[in-house]
């Protein structure tokens, strides 16, 4: 099975120069025979706050050159606000509304797929930490999911998980919320986890821990200076393949031809909070 990840496409109408760098990367996807498309999150500038752009980004995507699939981003559907975390956070926190509003566009926030032999999970991260029903719906349905798994297992979220390894305790709107990241890798502590891969980081950054590779895809749209954000990974846009078979899986970067390395502080006006 091959997949195609594209991440952090932050489109809208006001955001022309991204909506180029999504239909480079539709145009790449076409071209390699990929099974189907995942979208790690973060579809729209910010359709959090305005629900217009849902619709533009729901059209963008009309017509994909493959099945696609999508989990929901902080810029989507809003964020899940740790209170215990230093850093201020611009999102309005994730709730109901939001979330009817992105499952109208996109479909289901949380899903599941299989292919040679894989099971592939995609968890909407924004309602980790969020203390809702919906929150407990979707553990719910995650320890029914992973009931019924044999074989290798692939998580995709848009988020990490954790900076360097399962013993961090920072906490940063970056990664999921401490307490409900360790919940989940207990549920997943009796899998066989092969990979976790994410958005959310505008930052290509591949480790491996504990035997499991953890990935964060770069977004198509733009890149974050240094100035505005630390350098974990490398800072390049682009998109990924993931090939899975019987000997295993591969993580492949490929910037294709005609996306501009867009830098954000040349668009201080779709986010003025970076500046």
């Amino acid at each position: 099975m091959k997949i195609a990840l594209i991440t952090d496409t932050h489109l809208a109408a006001i955001a022309p120069a991204f909506r180029s760098n999504c239909d480079a990367a539709r145009d790449w996807v076409g071209t390699i025979g990929a099974d189907i498309t995942v979208h790690l999150g973060d579809i729209t500038v910010d359709g959090s706050k305005y629900p217009e752009q849902l619709d533009y980004a729901r059209e963008a995507f009309a017509g994909w050159p493959t099945p696609i699939r999508f989990v929901p981003g902080n810029h989507d559907i809003g964020d899940n606000i740790d209170p215990h975390a230093p850093h201020a956070r611009h999102e309005p926190q994730v709730d109901s509304q939001r979330l009817a509003m992105y499952r109208n566009a996109f479909g289901q926030d949380r899903w599941s797929f299989q292919g040679d032999g894989w099971t592939v999970v995609g968890l909407n991260a924004q309602l980790f930490g969020a203390g809702d029903s919906e929150e407990v719906a979707q553990l719910a349905w995650l320890d029914e999911t992973l009931a019924g798994v044999k074989g290798p297992l692939g998580l995709m979220l848009h988020k990490p998980l954790f900076r360097n390894g399962p013993s961090d305790t920072e906490r940063h709107h970056r990664y999921l919320p401490v307490e409900q990241r360790l919940e989940l890798a207990r549920r997943l502590d009796a899998r066989d986890l092969r990979f976790v891969v994410c958005g959310h980081t505008h930052q290509l950054r591949r480790i491996v821990v504990d035997g499991v590779e953890h990935v964060w895809a770069p977004s198509t749209a733009f890149i974050i200076p240094n100035g505005m954000q630390e350098t974990i990974g490398e800072k390049i846009v682009g998109v990924l393949t993931l090939t899975l078979n019987a000997e295993g899986h591969q993580f492949d970067y490929v910037e294709p031809a005609g996306m501009a390395r867009n830098d954000i502080s040349r668009f201080v006006e779709l986010y003025p909070q970076l500046g």
